[in-house]
């Protein structure tokens, strides 16, 4: 937004006092903006809380798309805040509000319930909300929707360690996302898809979905697909019984995470524990020991607090 067309904050403040209902609900709502967009989050949050009271609080609903902002205000501004649990339950809310009043916005509020909750760690909670998502089916929605709600439910239920529901929620993201002509999106489904064969000891079609993986990152070009696709083929080599092309792979992954721009530290611990392993599997356990206790020091800094 430019400066020129910004509202002025004092004049905003100016008329709280005389303005009642709706107009003071929608003045909450612009100094809300103001705050967002100058990174205050708490009094984002409180003057969209305020709003919210407002509107909840009029005799009659004041409509779909008001409450969607308000609703969305306060959502995203907990999310900034780190405090993504509450964000979900806030969109639970809103999805029970308006579900009578817009059914396709209730639903919509359920899939961001889905992806906070996610964020936040309660992937039970967050597969109940995917899943209520997909229940819903609508003959509108296109394949690409219909495509991130199965891969939703089907990364929700990875987490969860249900690889049988996990795979065929995938397999059908991925034919939707097929359909589309969206092959990052297909690349997703398959690293996920070579996640649960290589769990459901699938050694055959792990490395097929690995190889397809990989194929598309060297394709695309994109270093970060890269580094997962081979971490990705490394671990169906293990399961394969490739033992030195998977350790190569491994490495390289490793080699790839650490050289680039924002390193994911908790990849490189995942991939030096399955080098460990693998060294292990190969004898050379002394090397496994040093690269674990190499490691401890950085898993203690990566763990999460309680």
């Amino acid at each position: 937004m430019s400066t020129e067309n910004k509202p002025d904050e004092k004049e905003l403040w100016k008329k709280i006092p005389a303005s009642v209902g709706t107009e003071r609900a929608e003045t909450f709502i612009e100094l809300s903006h103001l705050a967002y967009d100058r990174g205050d989050h708490k009094a984002a949050l409180a003057l969209c809380q305020s709003a919210r009271e407002i509107y909840e609080g009029q005799s009659t609903f004041v409509g779909t798309s008001r409450m969607l902002h308000v609703y969305e205000g306060i959502t995203w501004s907990l999310r900034k805040l780190d405090r993504d649990a509450e964000a979900a339950q806030v969109a639970l809310d809103a999805a029970e509000l308006l579900k009578d009043e817009d059914a396709a916005a209730s639903i919509e509020m359920f899939r961001d319930a889905g992806r906070f909750y996610y964020a936040a760690g309660e992937y039970e909670k967050s597969l109940e909300c995917h899943t209520k998502a997909l229940e819903n089916v609508d003959p509108d929605l296109s394949d690409l929707t219909n495509g991130i709600d199965y891969y939703n439910v089907g990364s929700a239920c990875i987490q969860l360690k249900r690889y049988p529901e996990a795979l065929a929620a995938l397999q059908s993201a991925r034919a939707f996302f097929k359909r589309e002509k969206e092959p990052e999106r297909v690349f997703y489904c398959d690293e996920y898809i070579t996640v649960c064969f290589i769990e459901l000891g699938n050694s055959v079609e792990a490395m097929r979905h690995a190889q397809k993986t990989l194929d598309f990152a060297i394709t695309a070009q994109k270093s970060v697909l890269e580094t997962w696709a081979r971490y990705r083929m490394g671990c169906a080599k293990i399961l394969l019984g490739e033992a030195d092309e998977a350790e190569e792979e491994l490495r390289q992954a490793l080699t790839m995470n650490t050289n680039a721009c924002h390193t994911d530290w908790d990849l490189a611990i995942d991939i030096e524990k399955e080098i460990a392993k693998l060294l292990v599997s190969k004898g050379r356990v002394s090397e496994a020991d040093e690269i674990l206790r190499r490691i401890a020091n950085l898993e203690e800094i990566m763990e999460d607090e309680d």
